[in-house]
């Protein structure tokens, strides 16, 4: 496991730190926002310079991967005093491991929900980074009944 986890971390820090200098930048690749929105929670939102975003979004994953790995133990626990307890109590032990593999399930979802949900919004993000730049370049007028519209280059 601990394997895994260095190499997670040495992938995620080559993706981090392999970006162009940002203020020379003018455009963000909204495949790299992506990417790395989903190998590390909130991390498209820190490359868009999103920094409120990414908060929520760290903030939101670590709540629930905490809730899943607390609901994970907890089946574990009831699995265990089922297996080890009288036909009396089998019962009840067993309808208490189900619930928790019922929150489970929903918490994997809710994981799952909140990670493509910060995938799309760092795309989008991206593709709309230099937006207010480009908005100055358009001027549309309206002049006596007649809409004009500029734009320079």
């Amino acid at each position: 496991m601990n394997k895994v986890l260095i190499l997670i971390l040495l992938i995620t820090g080559a993706l981090l730190f392999n970006t162009k200098v940002e203020a020379l930048e003018y455009t963000k690749s909204p495949i790299r926002a992506m990417l790395y929105s989903a190998v590390l929670p909130g991390g498209g939102q820190i490359y868009n310079h999103a920094y409120i975003k990414a908060a929520a979004v760290i903030g939101l994953q670590a709540f629930l991967i905490a809730n899943a790995v607390n609901d994970n133990d907890k089946v574990n626990k009831y699995q265990d005093l089922m297996d080890n307890s009288s036909q009396a109590d089998f019962l009840f032990y067993k309808v208490k491991r189900d619930s928790y593999k019922d929150d489970l399930r929903s918490d994997y979802w809710w994981i799952g929900t909140v990670l493509v949900l910060s995938v799309a919004d760092a795309f989008v993000d991206a593709h709309l980074y230099n937006y207010n730049a480009e908005k100055n370049r358009i001027k549309i007028k309206f002049e006596d009944k007649l809409l004009r519209m500029e734009y320079r280059f």
